[in-house]
């Protein structure tokens, strides 16, 4: 509801002579709705229930399902990605320091003050990015790329987590959360050399994470590519979706002015 609020300052005038007329921006760049946040937090509540469920019913490949497998049969383009199995630290720590990421809203004055909103907005990012991811992981149970590999221990190919290839967690993750983070930074800073600075981190450190997990064979390219679009996507939209529909919009004020050659009244219009 838009609120309308006056304040009259009379001084004696017979006309009325000059007008200012101020953009001014919107203090919240996103707001709550009560109603939008019940929806997407139920939906992605069902979705996290689905996910765990399909993900519970997830068998380890038997020996012969193993022996069975045929590194011909992946296309050409993912086929590369085939490896030995090997500990994939720096993937780990990338995900995990992302998630740390909007802690950096303390640093900006009015995103600190918004902080419980943007909070709330962060919430349903992790939920429903995670939520999509596990669906999909749980349906599709692409094989890992290290299982395709004969040096690699039979003990590591007969887990459950080397059935769910497709896509990327690690890399969706990241891309959501930096996504999230600097869409909502590009939202409080007016300076146009620190959006690319943050877009710039936002875009390298889910790619980073993408690499590392191609390069130690717990990915196929397409996982990664998939994993960064969904989670590009969910970062972006979801504070977008809370953007404020005040924001950029002009507020009329007009404010008191003083011409020489004739008297004035002044009013003052705040909407």
């Amino acid at each position: 509801m838009i609120r309308l609020e006056f304040f009259t300052l009379i001084s004696l005038s017979i006309f009325i002579s000059d007008f200012s007329v101020a953009q001014v921006k919107s203090a919240k760049p996103f707001e709550i709705d009560f109603t939008r946040e019940a929806i997407i937090f139920g939906v992605g509540s069902v979705a996290s229930v689905a996910g765990f469920a399909i993900l519970e019913k997830v068998k380890p490949l038997t020996i012969d399902e193993i022996n069975s497998l045929d590194p011909e049969v992946v296309n050409s383009f993912d086929r590369d990605a085939i490896g030995p199995y090997q500990e994939d630290v720096a993937s780990d720590v990338l995900l995990l320091s992302s998630y740390l990421l909007p802690a950096t809203f303390l640093l900006h004055r009015q995103a600190k003050n918004d902080l419980l909103d943007l909070a709330l907005i962060y919430s349903e990012v992790l939920l429903i990015q995670a939520s999509i991811n596990g669906i999909v992981k749980g349906s599709v149970l692409r094989t890992r790329p290290f299982v395709y590999d004969l040096q690699t221990s039979l003990e590591e190919k007969q887990t459950i987590d080397a059935r769910i290839s497709f896509f990327s967690g690690h890399t969706s993750m990241t891309a959501a959360i930096s996504f999230f983070t600097a869409r909502v930074f590009s939202a409080y800073v007016d300076d146009d050399a620190a959006k690319i600075l943050i877009w710039s981190g936002a875009v390298i450190l889910p790619a980073v994470t993408a690499l590392s997990r191609v390069n130690n064979h717990w990915h196929f390219p397409s996982d990664v590519m998939v994993g960064y679009a969904v989670g590009a996507a969910i970062g972006y939209l979801i504070p977008e979706l809370h953007r404020s529909k005040a924001n950029g919009v002009s507020n009329l004020s007009i404010y008191p002015s003083i011409n020489l050659n004739k008297p004035t009244l002044s009013l003052l219009l705040k909407f």
